[in-house]
């Protein structure tokens, strides 16, 4: 983990191999302020964490409950989930449900109850029925998701190239302000980074 790596440096420096359109150069203001990501936490906060995520990742679901009481507890945290489903299609699958759930008002319900699939194996019968269990119907979202499919997608597309963009190699890794760790961060790690980025 390289918790020292400067965000301006990464973004000048990155290779990337994919779609040509990825390739260009990528700015802060992109990776955390993407319109179609949803957004916890204060959407007016004065730090953004972005933590880029995949659903069957073990340490993002070790962490996220305390992320999530952090940000509550702050009040002037705005925080972002970047989808990065590395971990095969059923990850993907998660990913597109849960974002189909935003676009019906049921973003946090929905990624929460997917989050908290921790003592049974991530599939697409457990996904919908954790998502039912949180009272979000997975007709609907499938219904939404068919209609939205090409954005999310896009979404999806852009978080994978800007994942790329920074050379990242796997889930978790954290944006927080304008600096850049990779791997995963301990509840007090992540504190401390809040607050250096506030000192700025």
């Amino acid at each position: 983990m390289n918790r020292r790596s400067l965000l301006s440096g990464l973004i000048a420096a990155a290779a990337m191999s994919g779609k040509s359109h990825a390739a260009r150069g990528v700015s802060l203001h992109e990776i955390a302020f993407d319109p179609a990501l949803p957004v916890l936490g204060n959407p007016q906060g004065d730090v953004t964490i972005v933590e880029f995520f995949d659903y069957a990742c073990p340490s993002c679901k070790a962490i996220h409950p305390q992320l999530k009481q952090m940000v509550a507890t702050d009040g002037n945290i705005r925080l972002v989930m970047k989808d990065w489903p590395i971990n095969g299609e059923i990850v993907l699958y998660a990913a597109r449900m849960v974002l189909a759930a935003s676009s019906l008002g049921f973003y946090e319900k929905a990624h929460v109850a997917v989050m908290n699939i921790t003592t049974r194996a991530l599939t697409h019968r457990n996904i919908d029925g954790a998502l039912r269990d949180a009272g979000v119907a997975p007709a609907a979202v499938r219904d939404a998701l068919d209609l939205n499919m090409a954005a999310i997608d896009a979404l999806l597309e852009r978080n994978r190239a800007h994942a790329a963009r920074l050379q990242l190699i796997g889930t978790p890794s954290f944006l927080i302000g304008s600096r850049l760790y990779r791997g995963s961060l301990t509840p007090e790690q992540i504190s401390s980074a809040v607050a250096a980025a506030r000192h700025r």
